[in-house]
């Protein structure tokens, strides 16, 4: 079981209070987002600049360093989409799945809400909905992040600022808009916030034991 973990995250921090199992989930969305996003840009060979060459430097190294802490202690969703398809062979995964069930329901209304949020546009500056994402969720919703120090390290307002700062850049034709991807994050941590897990009773089958 510790290497199935352990072949996605190596040194992974298990809330176990489902208020932290919320910000766990969130931090799920963010690896897997950020990793994606960054093996974009190196396949195809793009840099993203965003402002003057300082602003660009202090937002994309700022990200990398969330990602390879998120990489050290947090699973992606190529871990909740393993686990969940090779559960109903080995009885050991499914124990495990079981225990998996409140990080799995509260990461699957994250991304159903982001894709009801994109379902008419194309997702722009996936990066910045990721910042706004965690600084809502920790700054505004006050929520502990003690499991994880090193985003307490993250100055997340002016992570944010450098990005409005240079809004005048990303606006295509009203198609990426500041403003609408602050609405968006929103949307998704009030979501997560109402979420309320409730585990799931399987009826037995009469016909067995």
């Amino acid at each position: 079981m510790q290497k199935f973990i352990n072949n996605n995250c190596t040194d992974r921090v298990k809330p176990t209070l489902l208020r932290d199992v919320k910000t766990e989930a969130l931090l799920v969305f963010v690896r897997t987002a950020l990793e994606r996003y960054f093996s974009q840009l190196k396949e195809a060979g793009f840099r993203p600049v965003v402002g003057s060459d300082e602003d660009t430097e202090y937002i994309y190294s700022t990200l990398q360093e969330i990602l390879l802490n998120l990489q050290r202690y947090v699973v992606n969703v190529d871990y909740i989409l393993e686990l969940t398809s090779k559960a109903h062979e080995n009885k050991i995964l499914q124990t495990l799945y079981y225990k998996e069930m409140p990080l799995i329901d509260y990461y699957n209304v994250l991304a159903i809400t982001i894709e009801e949020q994109y379902k008419d546009s194309q997702a722009y500056l996936p990066e910045f909905m990721v910042v706004c994402c965690l600084s809502n969720w920790i700054l505004e919703e006050e929520k502990s992040v003690f499991l994880y120090p090193f985003l307490e390290n993250i100055d997340w307002l002016e992570l944010i600022s450098r990005f409005e700062l240079n809004a005048k850049e990303f606006d295509r034709n009203g198609e990426c808009q500041i403003s609408r991807i602050h609405e968006i994050s929103f949307h998704v941590i009030k979501r997560l916030k109402e979420k309320k897990f409730q585990l799931k009773k399987h009826k037995k089958n009469k016909r067995k034991k």
